[in-house]
């Protein structure tokens, strides 16, 4: 009986490590991120149902783009899409925007502060800190960057 437990067992994690295999090669060779594979770039969002399978393109920049203005539009799009229900735009119209923002100007305050704030509001509070204390950095005076960071700290605290 023992023995056949074992067969069985080993049977089942050979059939998981290759499914895993599977979904990972298929993962690298699709030219689109899923959810999932964005929640660990990105941050996390919902899959809306009704909408179906969300997938999150990396956004590119034009390089004569105005940051401030890209940062305004995808706050924007940001809050259509939440008040919407459309997480499409909100992920790739707003959060993805913001990313390649700071992809280009890496100290770009508004990029970070609104980054921040979408992670500490989605529960990402170990991303929000390290915005918010990057922000700090930026402007050590800034009341509002000071009281943030100390909400999110509290946060993890009360978490851990």
């Amino acid at each position: 009986m023992n023995k056949n437990k074992t067969s069985v067992n080993t049977a089942i994690i050979v059939l998981g490590v290759l499914l895993v295999i599977c979904l990972t090669w298929v993962g690298y060779n699709s030219n689109t991120k899923t959810l999932e594979t964005a929640k660990t770039e990105a941050h996390n969002t919902q899959e809306t149902p009704a909408k179906g399978a969300m997938m999150v393109s990396d956004t590119e920049l034009d390089s004569d783009a105005n940051l401030d203005e890209v940062v305004d539009l995808a706050v924007k799009n940001m809050e259509k899409g939440k008040e919407t229900g459309d997480m499409n735009l909100a992920m790739n119209e707003g959060v993805m925007k913001l990313l390649a923002v700071v992809k280009r100007d890496s100290n770009h305050l508004n990029a970070l502060k609104y980054l921040g704030l979408f992670a500490l509001e989605s529960g990402q509070f170990e991303k929000a800190e390290k915005r918010f204390k990057k922000l700090l950095l930026l402007q050590p005076e800034n009341q509002e960057y000071k009281n943030k960071l100390q909400e999110i700290r509290e946060e993890l605290e009360h978490k851990h």
